[in-house]
């Protein structure tokens, strides 16, 4: 598989003269995703229902875009032209949250079990209580009080540790359900597969030995995130086609 800085580099010369095109698909994307979470009631339902169609049609894009081919804007929204790939999409992004949920839960309870002790300390140690001069109860460390005799006591180490161990315990098993799960779009905008479970099968065999490789890619990224940050999110536009344009090239190196 090519190194990092090479699909980097081939995603920016494939990017070359689409920068245009790629940055408007990137914000009409973000901007109906946005418009759907703002809907009073029906705004979740109406995003759960679109999220995976709209995530085809962005990898699909992409894709085009990795293979130097001609796109259009109408490409974002190939998934809502076709009944059996809206369908496969819904229920591949139905089944990922189905994975990813549960995941975060596990582990968060094992993580409040290990080293809280009971759920009402994360509660406390989200929003600690205040004395009557408004200074916080828990400045620097947990309150012995809080903790039983099966508490860890890492947390006498004060909220960094409390935060890395949150990190190693939850985190890192998220970030590995997520890197096993990263292709399957791309794999139902390829027209792999008509399944939205066979995706995630298809996924899950891509993946095997190259989740770090992909991990180390998306991390390569935080330098250009944090300057998307600091203008007020507007990079962010600039960066997405940039990523998805990285993320397709990989692709497309674990299918060869």
């Amino acid at each position: 598989m090519k190194s990092i800085s090479a699909l980097k580099s081939e995603a920016l010369s494939s990017l070359n003269e689409k920068w245009g095109i790629s940055v408007g698909c990137t914000l009409i994307f973000f901007v109906i995703s946005i418009a759907l979470s703002l809907i009073p009631y029906v705004g979740d339902i109406a995003s759960i229902l679109v999220s995976g169609a709209l995530s085809v049609g962005l990898c699909n894009f992409f894709l085009l875009v990795s293979k130097s081919e001609n796109v259009e804007i109408d490409n974002l929204f190939v998934a809502f032209k076709s009944k059996n790939l809206f369908l496969s999409s819904l229920v591949a992004y139905l089944l990922s949250l189905a994975i990813i949920i549960p995941t975060v839960i596990i582990f968060g309870a094992i993580w409040v079990a290990l080293f809280l002790g009971d759920i009402e300390n994360l509660a406390e140690l989200i929003s600690p209580s205040t004395y009557g001069d408004g200074t916080s109860a828990l400045p620097y460390t947990m309150d012995p009080s809080f903790l039983n005799p099966y508490s860890s006591p890492i947390f006498e180490s004060g909220i960094v540790t409390v935060l890395l161990s949150l990190f190693i315990i939850v985190l890192v098993p998220l970030i590995i359900v997520s890197l096993i799960l990263s292709q399957v779009f791309f794999i139902l905008a390829d027209k792999k597969t008509n399944s939205g479970l066979e995706a995630i099968k298809m996924s899950w065999n891509l993946m095997k030995d190259k989740k770090t490789k992909l991990f180390l890619l998306q991390l390569s990224f935080i330098g250009w995130a944090i300057l998307s940050i600091l203008t007020l999110f507007i990079g962010f536009i600039f960066l997405q086609p940039y990523v998805y344009t990285t993320l397709s090239k990989f692709y497309k190196e674990l299918n060869d």
